[in-house]
């Protein structure tokens, strides 16, 4: 499979999503619809069939001469789209925001079985001892965060926004009034930070996966969208 622009996947999203709705796929004139919901403007039905025909060279569709005759791959059934939402430092924290939105990894539910998480890409060497699924957080690497999981015990590894900066590190309580943030690093310089209710900063979610940097856009498990 080829990767996809922002356009192209939202024409996709909209025949997956119509088709899980309605249980029966779209014409072009409903993609049409679907995708003007989802904020993206086609003025013309052939503009659709471009972008069906660009969907099928890459190897996401097959279609049939028929009226609803287009056929979803079932690899794209297999897969969740993650939003890639900047870069987070494994040292000193950095800018992290929404607004940072760098693409998507498209991700194998069966590394992911949820769709409500994001994707950071690590900066810094602060976690490259630290190990999730038996997987070392190193730079580059994507690690997957759940921002819906709150029970955050000693060891958790957490994405920790501070003073609006981000930082990746292993949480610890050390009091009722203080958590510590600690690295795990062959980097001797990286310290741990200590936090108490007075300072500005939020636990955004936990680190439950590491997709391994090297691999992305290649591995059968995943895949890195364009923007």
């Amino acid at each position: 499979m080829k990767f996809l622009n922002q356009k192209e996947k939202i024409v996709l999203e909209s025949i997956v999503s119509f088709y899980e709705r309605e249980g029966k796929m779209p014409t072009v004139r409903e993609i049409r619809k679907e995708v003007k919901r989802r904020g993206l403007n086609i003025k013309s039905t052939r503009s659709i069939f471009l972008y069906l025909d660009r969907l099928e060279k890459a190897g996401y569709i097959k279609r049939k001469r028929k009226p609803r005759g287009i056929i979803l791959n079932s690899k794209t059934e297999n897969f969740i789209d993650v939003p890639i939402l900047g870069t987070a430092n494994a040292g000193t924290p950095v800018l992290y925001a929404e607004e940072n939105f760098q693409g998507f990894l498209k991700v194998s539910r069966k590394i992911v079985k949820t769709k409500k998480v994001f994707a950071i890409q690590v900066e810094g060497d602060s976690m490259n001892l630290c190990k999730i699924n038996g997987k070392k957080i190193e730079n580059g690497d994507y690690v997957i965060i759940d921002p819906n999981d709150r029970l955050f015990l000693d060891g958790s590894k957490v994405l920790v926004m501070i003073d609006g900066l981000a930082t990746l590190k292993i949480y610890r309580k050390i009091s009722s009034q203080r958590i510590g943030l600690f690295p795990a690093s062959t980097n001797e310089l990286h310290k741990p930070i200590y936090l108490t209710p007075e300072d500005e900063f939020i636990i955004v979610g936990k680190v439950i996966e590491v997709l391994k940097g090297e691999k992305a856009g290649r591995d059968s498990e995943y895949i890195q969208y364009s923007e």
